[in-house]
């Protein structure tokens, strides 16, 4: 008799599975120990920042007024519109965590490599890495961009387009009037994806340009201050905090001031004399990191909407006056300062680091970038018929544009319905987030891999520069 062979698309799913059922509190055994020898903590952080992508779009989505202190000037806050209890759900928070770990993943193996002498090596590591940066960024986006316009096709945004969710008709596409016309649109939306950071498909893939941008800041930098002394790499970074602080541009904050922040601290990790003292002073690093966490939760909560409806966040506005540049975005500015104060704290922080190195959440940042890649057209659609039905009827009339004025959308069906279905599908999002982990992105790594190898000259030790000089680290 012969058995039933295991589905390698199911095994291939549970490789992507914690080997245990995980408590967030249980960590990985290989990080047990010395936490500072390990950025698995990275990974954790990258797995709490998309979740939170996911937390923010589905409260823009249903329920805006979490945005603001209140729901209206004389209405009483409610509980998750209080101080810190709103983070999650206001957003703004993960995009600029992706931005910091993208700064500090990118140096962190290039300082390495240099402050071992290896400047060789060093520079070999940053020509790869800003070659690969582009499609490893661009393959799967594109993949998740050929599926949204696929979906849209055959109707898939429908239900959204005739919902009561005001933010998913403004997301949602609306479809040409020829097939001809769409086959034209998606070239061009791939074009403008990588050249505007507009995509019509799914307008979440607006990070991912500017996330690029940054990483060719780091390497760039990288490789400006390779033989420059640690102590003057210092000077510089502050130096361009300063003028990206100072500086009004668009989501500067949010992206290069980020990247900045964390080549300064991807650099200071490898800095022995203040490894010892956090090893050393645990009651000092208490001292630190419980009051500046507090702190910088009371910033992140600054409201992107109406802050002059709330005593506690108007005191905020009228700083911000004092703190930032004019006609900023003064609550990503917020978020930003809060977030490079979260993650001061975490880098003071062993257990904390222990904590972000747990099964849990290393599983969840191996999903991230799938998430954040699949989880707008999975809420538009499939959400969408979880929460108005599959059929988008009844509706009488054309197709709507996102601002019409009708009474007829479309309505959300009753709070258990609505109960039962997100939780359900965030469960599905992350399974499908898990599939594309363990077949999409290895095959773009692969496509990355050949492109690489056809490209390289062979001979890839050739000394750049011709002679190998330690970087200082004094």
């Amino acid at each position: 008799m012969r058995y039933l062979q295991p589905s390698h698309l199911y095994t291939r799913l549970i490789d992507t599975i914690p080997t245990s059922l995980p408590l967030p509190w249980s960590s990985d055994p290989a990080v047990k120990g010395d936490p500072r020898k390990s950025v698995k903590w990275i990974d954790g952080f990258r797995g709490i920042a998309s979740f939170l992508v996911v937390l923010t779009h589905l409260a823009r989505a249903w329920d805006y007024d979490l945005f603001s202190p209140r729901d209206n000037e004389k209405a009483t806050p409610r509980i998750l519109q209080w101080p810190i209890l709103r983070i999650p759900w206001q957003g703004r928070l993960g995009v600029t965590i992706f931005a910091f770990l993208t700064g500090y993943v990118c140096a962190l193996k290039p300082l390495k490599l240099s402050r071992a002498g290896d400047t060789t090596g060093a520079f070999e590591t940053i020509a790869k890495s800003a070659f690969r940066r582009p499609p490893r960024l661009i393959f799967p986006a594109t993949i998740a961009l050929c599926i949204s316009w696929t979906v849209a096709q055959f109707g898939g945004f429908i239900v959204a387009n005739r919902s009561d969710c005001w933010w998913c008709r403004y997301a949602a596409p609306d479809l040409a009037d020829s097939f001809w016309k769409e086959l034209i649109r998606l070239p061009m939306n791939f074009l403008s994806t990588w050249t505007t950071g507009y995509m019509a498909y799914d307008d979440h893939q607006w990070a991912l340009l500017p996330l690029l941008w940054s990483s060719m800041l780091v390497f760039l930098v990288l490789s400006a201050t390779m033989f420059v002394k640690f102590r003057y790499r210092v000077v510089v970074y502050i130096g361009m905090l300063l003028y990206f602080h100072q500086n009004a541009g668009k989501d500067i904050e949010t992206f290069q001031m980020q990247a900045i922040y964390g080549m300064l601290l991807s650099d200071f990790s490898y800095h022995t004399a203040l490894k010892d003292w956090i090893e050393n002073h645990p009651r000092g690093r208490k001292m630190l990191t419980i009051p500046l966490t507090i702190f910088a939760l009371l910033l992140a909560s600054y409201p992107g909407e109406h802050p002059e409806w709330a005593g506690w966040s108007n005191v905020m506005l009228k700083a911000s006056h004092y703190i930032f540049p004019p006609d900023v975005n003064v609550g990503k500015r917020y978020t930003a300062l809060a977030i490079d104060m979260i993650i001061l704290a975490v880098f003071f922080s062993p257990s904390t680091k222990d904590f972000l190195s747990s099964r849990l959440l290393l599983w969840l940042g191996k999903q991230s970038f799938a998430v954040y890649l699949i989880h707008g057209t999975m809420l538009r659609v499939v959400l969408c018929w979880m929460l108005y039905g599959i059929s988008g009827e009844p509706w009488n009339g054309s197709e709507p544009l996102t601002d019409d004025k009708r009474d007829d959308w479309l309505r959300i069906r009753p709070p258990w319905v609505v109960g039962i279905s997100i939780p359900v599908w965030i469960g599905l999002v992350y399974i499908l987030a898990a599939l594309w982990t363990a077949y999409v992105d290895p095959f773009c790594a692969s496509m990355t891999q050949k492109l690489e190898k056809a490209v390289f000259v062979e001979d890839e030790k050739t000394p750049l520069p011709t002679q190998s000089i330690p970087m200082q680290t004094t």
